[in-house]
């Protein structure tokens, strides 16, 4: 697959001389905006917005991409990261979480990937990010990889997961989601949208975070 090199910006000084004089004067409820990143979300959108759009991301996710490269939007504030390392490694981490062609046009999995956004996650996410956010939803999951050979070119689909609600031993009565695919993560991402597109109350209000 080739993915289109999103076009790298130049440093926005007078940005990050506001977010530095945050930083240095209000630490306490500073830090916490400047990691957020959505001061340098909304002029980054502006450049990459159309492109991103084109390729199935939204703002909401860009911005929780952004977020999760809070540290080191940290570091360059502070003067211990080049612009030109921040942003070429956020523009990274954007492409690589970008839906793939192939699954933008497969009309049967799309709605579990839609599903996932409802609560915040995306199919290419990390395995510790989906088992953070599965346990936030208070709801349980089994992952399986026969034999350690999870990703072999013998089995393309090695990996199987399950994402249910209620209690453990699962209830064979509550809704569940199952995935099966190449790696853990996709699999138990692909569990969750399942379970999602079964249930499409959920989450309560009261979990939705």
């Amino acid at each position: 697959m080739i993915v289109p090199t999103l076009p790298l910006p130049e440093e926005p000084r007078a940005l990050k001389s506001i977010a530095r004089t945050l930083l240095d004067e209000a630490p306490k409820t500073g830090l916490p905006l400047v990691v957020a990143g959505e001061w340098i979300a909304d002029p980054l959108w502006e450049s990459w917005g159309g492109v991103l759009e084109e390729r199935g991301m939204d703002r909401e996710r860009f911005g929780q991409i952004v977020a999760g490269y809070g540290n080191e939007l940290r570091l360059w504030v502070a003067g211990e990261r080049p612009w030109q390392q921040y942003i070429s490694g956020l523009s990274g981490r954007v492409e690589r979480r970008l839906p793939s062609p192939q699954s933008m046009s497969n009309g049967v999995d799309q709605p579990w990937r839609h599903a996932l956004s409802r609560v915040g996650v995306a199919p290419e996410d990390e395995m510790t990010c989906l088992i953070s956010r599965i346990g936030e939803l208070h709801l349980l999951y089994d992952v399986a990889a026969p034999n350690g050979k999870e990703g072999s070119t013998r089995d393309a689909l090695a990996a199987s997961a399950i994402v249910w609600a209620g209690g453990r031993p699962r209830d064979p009565e509550v809704p569940f989601g199952e995935g099966r695919s190449g790696s853990s993560s996709a699999a138990l991402a692909e569990a969750l949208g399942r379970f999602l597109l079964k249930d499409p109350a959920y989450p309560p209000q009261c979990v939705s975070g």
